[in-house]
Order: C-alpha cells, then sequence, then structure tokens
C-alpha cells in the first residue's frame, strides 16, 4: 500500500536536484563600476574607507557570464596625470613609473561556489607578474544592484570592495 504514495513522491525528489535550483553565477554577469573600498582594523571594529593609494579609487570589474572575467581599478584622478616624460617607455621618469604602478588589474576565468558564497577569480594574465597562475578568492554578498567582495584572509586589516551593476541595456 506504501508503493503507490512512493511512486507518486518520486518525481517530486527527482526533480529537486542540483540542476534546478538557482545558482549566483548568472547574478554575476555584466559589468560593474567600484563604488568604494574599505577597511577593517580588527573583529570589532566598524568598516571605513581605505586611505592612501586606495582611497577614492574607481574602475571596473566584469562577469560575461561564460566563466571569463576581468578588473581594472585606478587611483583617483588617475587619468588626469600629465607625464613628466616626453614619449616613449625610455623616457618615463620613477614619478611616470609611480603612477602607472598605481594601475590594477588582471584577467581570468571564474568559478562561484553558491554554498559557501565564494567566487575564484583564476588569474591568467595581471599587471604584477606574481599573480600569474593564482587564484584570488573572494566571499561576496549582493544587496540590490550592489556586489560585494571580500578578499580572504587570515590577517587584519581586512578590505571589502563594493561595486554598483552598470546598467548597460
Amino acid at each position: 500500500m506504501n508503493k503507490p504514495k512512493i511512486l507518486l513522491l518520486l518525481p517530486l525528489l527527482l526533480s529537486c536536484n542540483a540542476e534546478n535550483e538557482s545558482s549566483d553565477f548568472d547574478k554575476f554577469t555584466g559589468r560593474w563600476t567600484l563604488s568604494i573600498v574599505e577597511t577593517q582594523k580588527d573583529t570589532t571594529s566598524r568598516w571605513e574607507p581605505r586611505q592612501g593609494n586606495y582611497k577614492n579609487r574607481k574602475g571596473f570589474i566584469i562577469y560575461d557570464g561564460k566563466g571569463g572575467m576581468g578588473v581594472h581599478h585606478v587611483t583617483e584622478n588617475y587619468e588626469a596625470y600629465e607625464f613628466e616624460g616626453s614619449g616613449g617607455l625610455d623616457s618615463l621618469t620613477t614619478r611616470d613609473l609611480r603612477h602607472l604602478a598605481d594601475n590594477f588589474v588582471y584577467f581570468g576565468k571564474y568559478t562561484v561556489n553558491d554554498t559557501l558564497n565564494i567566487i575564484e577569480h583564476h588569474i591568467e594574465s595581471a599587471n604584477f607578474q606574481a599573480m600569474w597562475g593564482t587564484v584570488a578568492i573572494r566571499r561576496y554578498e549582493f544587496s540590490g544592484d550592489t556586489l560585494t567582495l571580500y578578499p580572504l584572509t587570515n590577517r587584519y586589516p581586512k578590505s571589502r570592495l563594493r561595486w554598483i551593476r552598470l546598467n548597460d541595456h
């Protein structure tokens, strides 16, 4: 007598597999602009806007929806800098080179772990050679059109970057 009840439940149970669960992967797709970089000194302190080279940074992160991504951010007024050198790499001054060093960029593949709210950036190319072939692991949160990424580290201070979705429609 229990067999018919089990047979009726079987299609329902089979339809509740992982393929039918919603995934955060698609939520990342699109272009995002950097809103703010914040820092936390210890577990009890508040998140505050980061200072120094990370104060008022601006830039973009893009997820193509197929597993490819890129990020680029620069210091405030980066584009307004006037080079001292007359042109060409050989003419750059130390000040010019320091300015270029404030440019942060990498590209690669990404994977999302919905269960842990973790996104991994598998870095294939970066402006810092030591990053090539590494994985940048970020905890993430979505709130409306805001994506917050928390670089995972065991040390303080900690950082978080808030990105706002661009409406490119």
